[in-house]
């Protein structure tokens, strides 16, 4: 099968990978070309940002929570594209620990036979820019790095020099020398912001694909991407093949909550009618058998949230009615009984008994590994779940919380998660469908049982 493509990767984080990655989707889809994005790692925020530059939902890819399926959503997903341009995480070798692969950008190369190019901060850096990059070229000799972009240089005696010692010294070709920049995306405490909060970002990305082209051998890299070797076909997974159903699935899906993997959305739509909404503007919840609530910044519209009682009340109630209710992280925070933020409390659904409270610094970061100890609307007990946690919330329990998940690895709510309450799940770790597909069978199990 034949898959042009492409990895951009880095040295390490905050090199200028995202900010090059955008702009390299969004000139060549500018040029004519259909792009499929990719984000290595358990990330929500860069993937918005990668569809808004190319207009197709980027997909991600993670070794650590599915690495058996990482060639089945490569290929699905790139179905009537041009090019696929993956934007790797933090460092190419960096990983879920010190010593072995498993997790990193390199690994999902070698699994995809993908070309790599190096993206390098060169800031005040000539010549040591040679043993660096050598560095990476004989670590891993089965990571195939193709050449390097060299970022953040100053004037152009400096971008001859770190050109030469590149070329020379490390025999690596450079496709791209480009100058310290003023154009900025905002930081925001879980990342990148969501590109749907900001207007001013088409013109950013176009900014973005307009630097790239001047100073990125774009040909040269589409050259590398359609050389890439042939990938032996596999087959689709049975979770996204499309069954019959009447079971509505509501998503709350608005600028509170909008971290929900594209993937799992695919697979719960094959089984499912998605019904969307807004939880700060829709006053009534629809017609839905089930309700799916996802993470994102609940904290920063708190305000907003609270001052939407009537579907907060209507939300309160659907749990209450016993209906199957699912929610992750941001999710878990909006059900409780308030947000705490900057000592300013704001009222929320308030069915599970607790309060959460943002911290200036984060209370989870990094994958997990949690074991059922009972069984819920979507896992069985004996079962492991592989995910992701990521939070600056801590929960403050008014009452006895009665958990279905034992932490191996991670932190969760005092070493356990997922909190039952009726027929309602609500945890901090996120799921993506590759990594545990019972989740749907068992999610549309549960909204057809109360259904009927």
């Amino acid at each position: 099968m034949h898959i042009p493509r492409i990895m951009l990767s880095a040295i390490k984080s905050r090199t200028g990978k995202t900010m090059i990655s955008i702009g390299l989707m969004r000139a060549l889809t500018n040029r004519g070309y259909k792009v499929q994005p990719y984000k290595i790692g358990p990330d929500f925020i860069d993937p918005s940002f990668h569809y808004f530059a190319t207009g197709r939902y980027s997909r991600n890819l993670d070794s650590f929570m599915f690495k058996a399926n990482i060639l089945e959503t490569f290929q699905r997903n790139f179905k009537n594209a041009d090019i696929a341009i993956i934007e790797a995480t933090m460092g190419l070798y960096d990983s879920h620990d010190a010593i072995d692969e498993k997790g990193s950008s390199a690994e999902i190369s070698k699994i995809l036979k993908c070309p790599v190019l190096l993206i390098a901060d060169v800031e005040r850096m000539s010549r040591t820019v040679a043993p660096l990059l050598l560095g990476y070229k004989i670590f891993d000799r089965d990571v195939d790095i193709k050449g390097v972009i060299l970022n953040r240089v100053g004037n152009p005696r400096h971008a001859k020099k770190v050109r030469l010692a590149a070329e020379k010294l490390a025999k690596m070709r450079v496709y791209g020398v480009i100058p310290r920049q003023e154009v900025v995306i905002p930081d925001r405490h879980l990342g990148l912001i969501p590109a749907h909060e900001r207007d001013e970002f088409v013109e950013i990305f176009d900014k973005l694909a307009d630097l790239v082209e001047k100073y990125v051998d774009v040909d040269g890299i589409i050259k590398v991407a359609e050389k890439a070797e042939e990938l032996d076909e596999v087959n689709e997974h049975p979770v996204f093949r499309k069954e019959k159903t009447s079971v509505k699935l509501g998503i709350l899906m608005d600028r509170a909550f909008s971290f929900y993997y594209q993937d799992t959305l695919d697979a719960f739509s094959s089984k499912a009618e998605l019904v969307y909404i807004d939880a700060l503007n829709d006053k009534k919840l629809p017609d839905i058998d089930a309700l799916y609530i996802g993470g994102g910044f609940p904290e920063v519209f708190a305000k907003e949230l609270e001052d939407n009682k009537k579907l907060r009340n209507q939300i309160y109630e659907f749990c209450e009615s016993n209906k199957p209710v699912y929610a992750e992280c941001g999710g878990l925070m909006y059900l409780g009984e308030s947000i705490i933020v900057n000592n300013e409390e704001y009222e929320m659904v308030g069915f599970l008994p607790l309060k959460t409270e943002m911290h200036r610094r984060f209370q989870a970061h990094g994958y997990s590994i949690y074991k059922v100890i009972k069984n819920n609307i979507i896992s069985r007990r004996g079962d492991t779940l592989i995910g992701h946690e990521f939070h600056y919330s801590k929960v403050l329990p008014s009452k006895k919380l009665n958990f279905a998940f034992k932490v191996k690895r991670g932190f969760g709510i005092e070493g356990y998660d997922g909190i039952i309450l009726n027929n309602t799940l609500a945890t901090y770790i996120h799921l993506h469908v590759l990594s545990y597909p019972q989740m749907v069978y068992n999610l549309i199990k549960a909204a057809k049982k109360a259904k009927d």
